[in-house]
């Protein structure tokens, strides 16, 4: 149960590179097998893109056309003869697909699958590099175009860098990349002065931060030079004496003694 919906969920990711590669109606032709007159004409037309594209040497240089889709069992034959020379001019890693009895793999689904998937891999990978010889051209072409132009744009901006300071370019650089060159050195400058920016005011705050910490261990002796010398004035509870009693003379009660006696006794209350 696991392997089918796996299954069906690769069958619809190439369904929907399919789409994205522009190839519509065939909505059912892409799970059926050889037989189907659909299934070969999908394959046909994603072997004449790659023919197209220059991705195959050999139909390029005999102009025959790269892989035929027709009807009846003679063309299913034919189908999966030119299936097999075109799957060893593209290098297929798929040894089962590559092998003596293509027929018979392709009986299965999911050699059909990996069929399909290997050949929109190869039609997309064929259009990246058509695109990236439009935008980067040979240096060869580029030099056609300079010698072409003379002093044109190439030789003005090979003079703008110069005067920039900055490297002299190939030979047989195109103006776009020099282009490209001028808009990226124009952006690094302003990344780099924001980071400048950004590293003298870091750089301030340490230096004060510092500055602040060091001045922290002085204050202590900055204070006691401002406040000088402070008088000792004594107080301390292990210095202080019992305070001694005044003398008075003896006076004379009539109690004799016992006179004496309770007046000592309301001294020692005091």
């Amino acid at each position: 149960m696991e392997g089918a919906e796996a299954e069906e969920r690769e069958w619809a990711a190439v369904a929907r590179d399919l789409l994205a590669l522009g190839y519509e109606g065939f909505p059912g032709a892409a799970s059926l097998g050889n037989s189907c007159p659909d299934f070969r004409a999908l394959c046909a037309r994603l072997a004449a893109e790659l023919a197209t594209l220059g991705a195959l040497e050999r139909q390029r240089e005999e102009g025959t056309e790269a892989l035929s889709a027709g009807d009846g069992p003679v063309p299913e034959e034919e189908f999966l003869r030119q299936l097999a020379g075109l799957l060893r001019e593209l290098h297929c890693p798929d040894r089962e697909l590559c092998g003596g009895d293509c027929a018979a793999s392709l009986r299965e689904s999911g050699a059909r699958l990996r069929l399909l998937r290997f050949l929109c891999s190869e039609v997309q990978a064929a259009r990246l590099l058509r695109l990236q010889s439009r935008l980067d051209p040979s240096p060869e072409q580029s030099g056609v175009e300079g010698a072409e132009e003379g002093s044109g744009l190439v030789q003005e901006m090979v003079l703008t860098l110069q005067a920039l300071g900055l490297p002299r370019p190939m030979p047989g650089t195109p103006a776009s990349r020099l282009l490209r060159d001028l808009h990226a050195k124009e952006a690094l400058e302003s990344l780099s002065q924001s980071l400048r920016d950004q590293y003298c005011c870091r750089r301030c705050l340490l230096l004060k931060r510092l500055d602040l910490t060091t001045s922290a261990f002085h204050w202590s002796d900055r204070a006691e030079v401002l406040m000088g010398s402070v008088p000792d004035r004594g107080g301390r509870p292990n210095e202080l004496e019992a305070p001694m009693p005044s003398w008075q003379s003896r006076r004379e009660d009539r109690g004799g003694q016992k006179a004496g006696r309770q007046c000592w006794g309301r001294k020692k209350k005091k």
